[in-house]
């Protein structure tokens, strides 16, 4: 055992459910580059496997807050980490809930504290926190070390708390071995796969407008959506292009006119899949469509894009920054659903075009995303947090 490795403790969730933060953390844990430069300890937030029931206040809630800070105090006494990694919530729930007793604890115990926003809407959602939780997570945030965020341009989201010196930008990493374009699957042509929640915020009741439209002039194509579908919004509240507020839509009563529609068989709710069943839908998908109003680094966009599927997709996020315009797939901005629709045609019209597009995101993927890559540069913060 090499005693000369720092002692690291990572903070978040794991897998279930299987969304972005939850394999973007296991992905960290499970790295050979990370692992072989510290000692790794890891310390689990997610209580709940079912991601309709995150961010619900209750007892279970008031139950979890006193497990949790009583693992993290045993194991801040117990492993004595030189530095803690920690994503943090959107939420002036989840920060009054956990985020600035976390930071705040682990200062107590002599750690650098790292803190990672995957999303690109914490700065809108402070603005309408309390006075008192304004001042609370200010304080908190004057006393991280490092803070991460998925996209340059995001760098202002912590300001006037965290100096820019102290902020640094790490993209979304992929597995390129297990995300392939070596497909066992036939393309289904015409197929449009939706991954994520399935509420306003991610576009879900936008994509379902557009239907009757679209399939007028392609009566082939069908839209797949794989993800929750529930009431409410708990963390997106702003379109993230605009900053306007967004105004909520319940997904149940726009699925449900759907499937009273003539375009019922144009639509499917698949429910959440992972595993080979997610792996078959990827890889059977003619084109990916991400419609949502904020995003950090949609994590499943870039796994289409590492099968080889072209996208489409709004310049939300890094989005904007690493993928261009007809070059990655086309680009519509949230909300607007004419552009919604001339997205999808442009890559429904051209099979070639399709190809091209799937097999340039492919090539891309590999060369900027790989778990590789990117565990790299999370390892070098890392590094200059502890020095510094």
């Amino acid at each position: 055992m090499n005693d000369k490795k720092s002692k690291i403790l990572f903070i978040g969730p794991t897998p279930p459910p299987y969304s972005g933060p939850e394999l973007s953390m296991q992905q960290f844990l499970e790295s050979e580059t990370l692992n072989k430069a510290f000692h790794i300890r890891f310390l689990k937030t997610n209580f709940r496997t079912d991601n309709t029931k995150k961010g619900k206040f209750g007892f279970s809630m008031v139950t979890n807050f006193f497990i949790f800070f009583s693992k993290l105090l045993k194991v801040l006494i117990i492993t004595r980490p030189k530095c803690v990694y920690y994503p943090i919530t959107p939420t002036q729930i989840g920060w009054i809930g956990r985020d600035v007793w976390t930071i705040l604890l682990s200062k107590l115990f002599g750690a650098k504290v790292i803190i990672h926003l995957r999303g690109s809407h914490f700065k809108l959602n402070f603005q309408a926190f309390k006075g008192v939780v304004k001042k609370l997570v200010g304080f908190s945030l004057r006393k991280v070390d490092c803070a991460i965020v998925q996209a340059s341009y995001l760098r202002d989201q912590f300001e006037p708390y965290i100096s820019q010196s102290n902020i640094a930008v790490l993209y979304q990493a992929m597995d390129v071995n297990q995300y392939s374009n070596t497909n066992k699957y036939k393309v289904e042509r015409g197929k449009i796969l939706v991954m994520g929640h399935m509420t306003k915020a991610k576009g879900y009741t936008d994509i379902l407008k557009i239907i009757p439209d679209l399939c007028e002039a392609f009566p082939y194509v069908k839209f797949y959506f794989a993800g929750n579908i529930r009431k409410g919004e708990r963390g997106v509240f702003y379109n993230q292009f605009t900053g306007e507020k967004i105004t909520y839509e319940d997904p149940f009563e726009a699925e449900k006119a759907i499937l009273n529609s003539i375009y019922k068989d144009n639509y499917a709710n698949l429910g959440i899949i992972s595993g080979e069943d997610k792996m078959k839908h990827l890889q059977t998908t003619d084109i990916f469509l991400t419609a949502s109003y904020s995003e950090g680094f949609s994590r499943s966009l870039l796994e289409a894009m590492s099968i080889g599927k072209p996208v489409a997709y709004t310049p939300v996020g890094a989005h904007r920054e690493v993928f261009e315009n007809e070059t990655h797939g086309f680009s519509f901005e949230p909300g607007e659903l004419d552009q919604l629709k001339n997205a999808l045609k442009n890559l429904l019209v051209d099979d070639q075009k399709r190809y091209e597009i799937g097999l340039n995101n492919r090539a891309y993927v590999v060369s900027n995303f790989s778990i590789e890559t990117i565990s790299d540069h999370f390892k070098t913060i890392i590094s200059n947090t502890l020095a510094s």
